[in-house]
């Protein structure tokens, strides 16, 4: 029998046990700065080691490099965000990603290593999040004074779940910053790409009827926003387009409007900003309601600036819509304003982004192709106006059944045998 070879050949890596009674296997492999260095695996057995030790191996032999970085996830996010998100995004989009971070990723998961993170590691935590009480893993009651804490902060869960929306966004955050980290060739690939979710639950929209829509505009004209609503409902611009709106932006004379900011609260403070995106920069023409209603802002405008006198704080931005003393109205406030309104009105009390469902579905409904509503919406992409903001009512579905109906049957008549159209009562 021949003997053994007192050491492993190149390449062919070496399997131990460590005090400890783990098993380690390792060997040099390519690494994702293009030089050679000993990488370890771990296992409970020896199988456990190889089966490891081979794949490391393999992945070298095929030119996918391991990661090289030390760092935690949490530390790399917290790089990307300042180094890499902050000059790329919108300001109001910055710190939506900072939040999502801070809150659900940083607390617990962000201490895994970004050199070992897996696609079962990130699922995981998708699945552990979507089940965990927001309000109790971020403390929210607790940071409330002692007379308002109402629910953890007492021990009577509130069961805070985030929204299926809320995690899947999680999802596509990290895809983006673990992409950019196999670009700077701190990873050699993207572990969050093999991560698929479910289908979810999608939030049922059912925009106003149009009896909705009248009656709500109706109500709406002895209130101080009338125009606010008006081309809410006519020609839907969103809730930061409509309070960030100049005047300037506004010829009356012409029946036109051009998008070209938005107010919003970000980080605290209120903020105009650009636009949503570059196609949300848009002209509108304005129905002749919509200029009736903006005429008599304009009117209300000036008789507020008068009562307010030396108070009066309007006078920089030239906004459309203000307060009685001319400052920015607060985007929640025209939330509430809504809510009480659809009080009034007698309807249903739907999200004021709603409107602009209800603007998509009109069109729709009145014959407007899809190219012209996604002009009047400003959306980058046809796909969003067809698949999200065109809601086709069951009756309009009736209607258009009844149409083919008569075309199928020729001559407008109804077939032969049916005595059901004659009045004859037909025995089921």
């Amino acid at each position: 029998m021949a003997a053994k070879p007192k050491k492993n050949a190149n390449n062919e890596g070496t399997i131990y046990q460590r005090k400890d009674g783990r098993w380690e296997g390792s060997a040099y492999v390519l690494t994702s700065d293009g030089t050679y260095k000993r990488r370890s695996v771990y296992g409970r057995s020896w199988d456990d080691a190889h089966e490891k030790l081979t794949k490391l191996k393999a992945d070298s032999l095929n030119g996918l490099p391991v990661a090289t970085s030390k760092m935690t996830l949490g530390q790399y996010l917290t790089y990307w965000l300042t180094n890499v998100a902050k000059g790329k995004v919108r300001r109001t989009t910055y710190v939506n990603y900072e939040s999502l971070i801070r809150n659900y990723v940083t607390p617990d998961f962000g201490r895994k290593k970004l050199s070992r993170l897996t696609a079962r590691d990130i699922r995981a935590f998708l699945a552990k999040t979507a089940a965990t009480c927001q309000c109790c893993a971020q403390g929210k009651d607790k940071n409330r004074p002692k007379h308002k804490q109402r629910c953890c902060a007492l021990g009577k869960c509130c069961k805070k779940l985030p929204s299926d929306r809320t995690v899947r966004f999680l999802l596509v955050l990290l895809r983006a910053a673990l992409q950019h980290a196999v670009r700077e060739d701190e990873l050699p690939r993207n572990v969050a790409r093999n991560v698929e979710l479910g289908m979810g639950t999608r939030r049922e929209i059912e925009p106003l009827t149009t009896e909705e829509g009248r009656r709500l505009l109706a109500a709406a004209r002895d209130n101080r926003l009338w125009a606010a609503y008006e081309l809410a409902v006519r020609i839907g611009l969103r809730r930061g387009e409509l309070l960030g709106l100049r005047w300037s932006d506004v010829d009356l004379y012409e029946g036109v409007v051009t998008v070209r900011q938005a107010l919003q609260r970000v980080g605290g403070e209120l903020l105009i900003v650009a636009p949503k995106t570059q196609r949300s920069a848009r002209r509108v023409a304005l129905p002749s309601e919509c200029v009736t209603a903006l005429r008599a802002q304009h009117a209300q405008q000036i008789a507020d600036r008068k009562a307010a006198g030396d108070s009066w704080k309007g006078t920089g931005h030239g906004l459309v819509f203000t307060t009685k003393n001319g400052t920015p109205i607060e985007p929640r406030n025209l939330n509430r304003s809504f809510e009480v309104l659809c009080g009034h009105a007698g309807v249903r009390r739907v999200r004021f982004h709603d409107l602009r469902h209800t603007c998509a579905s009109l069109l729709h409904e009145q014959g407007a192709d899809a190219r012209m509503i996604m002009e009047v919406l400003g959306h980058s992409s046809i796909r969003v106006t067809m698949d999200v903001y065109t809601f086709v009512r069951l009756d309009s579905q009736r209607s258009a059944f009844d149409r083919v109906g008569d075309a199928l049957r020729g001559d407008g008549n109804p077939p032969d045998g049916d005595d059901s159209a004659a009045g004859v009562p037909v025995v089921v």
